[in-house]
């Protein structure tokens, strides 16, 4: 075995597009010719990536990669929830990946855990942070049959608390971009700044969240990463390839070369991009100079020696560290001239004052309606896996409930179901709160407000609404009240005015 290696990781990732009072993705006329965007990525970069060819000079096809076996991969639970019912062949080649990278990787597989619903984990409250790892953990479990070595944080957004309850969780390792380390332990031994991105990511390191408890952290290649995303390197595999082995080429003792990217680059967002991917694969497969590994066989053969601090409150796609997800920052993808995206706080605001009420009516159940509602929340991913509420509501109701009880405890779950899916990141993310993203977001704050409404009689739109108003578009005349009004309420069920 040689002592330089080379990973390629590709996070894989849809917000969950399906309307909740319908079930249903609707049609998307942006995603033409596709009915929406879930059909699209999938035609250009989920399917693919299971057969991806490879061409000779002639431009004949002389073998096919299975990318998702030779990378370092991870795929949120709401896009595998998809994928599992409408490309369930899809679906099952990613999965079986897992397995078949095992043989090659000393045991190891491929896949990475993520949290649940791609939340920006440092803005979440404490109980939102364990629940979404542990819902991405049981997740991963239910689909892979084994628990997860690494999870991907959403957004690559961190804090301190975070990487505590990963640990907590038997987490062993995640992924960071080289900007999120503030000071790293050097040749020397002694801890440097490396705020302006010169950290080393050649080797792991090792954070200590907590007394006793260890993480490892790698750091991606952020030139070559740029450069896959954005730049020109997927126009020749070949190329692709050298340039990650050359990147290591004269560094002394164990080094990794490796990158991360959105997977849908491979074949989305750049077209043909799983065919250079591909091409790398084979040729890196086939090099006597360097060893494909993903990040868990790595950490099997060199475990981090040093040591590295966090930047707080950082991520890998705002220059502002989390800003992009609570204020106007200047992050956006583009938008007139003259938008901002002020919008973004009243918008968190407005949902962090429904997800507080919805937690006090919650917490009221203990003993009540749940056992212990906290721990029943915790489990109620396996509802969503396709556990029965009846047998659910058994194990975690208080005993004698009548029907009434039984369906208000499952419905009051599912309202903190909602209220977690609220705060999907892409509602954030783009130019303008009258996105089809934040939509998603406001329908699911309407289905919590629905179930509220039913199962305490009270109603917190009103309020809701208020607060909305001040969430004002780059669109003349509308608000996050009015968008709300017009893309969420006719969806609900009737309520008596007050």
């Amino acid at each position: 075995m040689t002592e330089r290696f080379v990973c390629i990781h590709g996070h894989f990732y849809q917000p969950p597009r399906e309307n909740p009072f319908t079930g249903l993705v609707e049609n998307q006329p942006s995603a033409n010719p596709h009915p929406n965007w879930n059909e699209r990525i999938n035609f250009e970069s989920y399917g693919p990536n299971l057969a991806a060819p490879i061409l000779d000079d002639s431009g004949a096809v002389i073998a096919t990669v299975n990318n998702y076996e030779w990378i370092s991969y991870d795929v949120g639970p709401t896009l595998l929830s998809w994928l599992e019912s409408n490309a369930p062949d899809t679906y099952a080649g990613i999965i079986a990946a897992d397995g078949q990278s095992m043989p090659n990787l000393g045991g190891h597989g491929s896949g990475m855990a993520q949290s649940y619903n791609h939340t920006i984990l440092p803005l979440s409250n404490d109980a939102d942070k364990r629940t979404q790892i542990r819902w991405g953990i049981a997740d991963f479990v239910h689909r892979y049959g084994r628990r997860p070595e690494g999870m991907w944080l959403p957004e690559t957004a961190v804090d301190t608390r975070t990487l505590e309850l990963l640990v907590d969780e038997g987490v062993t390792f995640t992924v960071l971009s080289p900007y999120q380390v503030a000071a790293a332990e050097s040749d020397s031994g002694q801890l440097v700044d490396v705020r302006d991105g010169s950290v080393n990511p050649r080797v792991p390191y090792l954070v200590e969240p907590v007394a006793g408890k260890q993480l490892s952290v790698f750091l991606y290649d952020g030139p070559l990463s740029q450069q896959i995303a954005f730049g020109d390197l997927l126009k020749d595999g070949r190329r692709l390839a050298q340039s990650l082995a050359d990147s290591i080429s004269s560094t002394d003792g164990t080094a990794l070369a490796h990158v991360a990217t959105d997977g849908e680059t491979y074949g989305h967002h750049h077209r043909f991009g799983e065919m250079a991917l591909a091409s790398a694969l084979d040729s890196l497969r086939k090099s006597t100079e360097v060893d494909l590994v993903n990040y868990a066989s790595f950490l099997a053969v060199s475990p981090p020696t040093r040591r590295a601090r966090i930047v707080e409150d950082s991520s890998w796609s705002c220059a502002h560290g989390i800003e992009r997800w609570r204020s106007d920052c200047g992050c956006s993808t583009g938008g007139g001239k003259g938008w901002n995206q002020a919008w973004r706080g009243p918008l968190r605001a407005a949902l962090d004052w429904l997800r507080d009420l919805a937690i006090a009516d919650f917490s009221a159940t203990r003993g009540r309606i749940l056992q212990d509602p906290w721990a029943a929340r915790d489990a109620y991913i396996e509802i969503l896996l396709g556990r029965s509420g009846a047998d659910f509501i058994e194990e975690y109701g208080v005993p004698g409930l009548d029907e009434t009880g039984r369906q208000n405890g499952l419905d009051l779950l599912e309202i903190q179901h909602r209220a977690m899916l609220m705060y999907t990141s892409c509602g954030w993310f783009f130019n303008d709160i009258s996105g089809l993203e934040s939509i998603f977001v406001l329908r699911q704050a309407g289905r919590a407000i629905e179930l509220i409404r039913e199962v305490t009689g009270g109603d917190p739109e009103p309020e809701f609404l208020s607060r909305l108003a001040t969430a004002e578009s780059n669109q003349p005349g509308l608000t996050g009240q009015s968008i709300y009004l017009d893309a969420v309420a006719g969806y609900m069920k009737p309520w008596p005015k007050s």
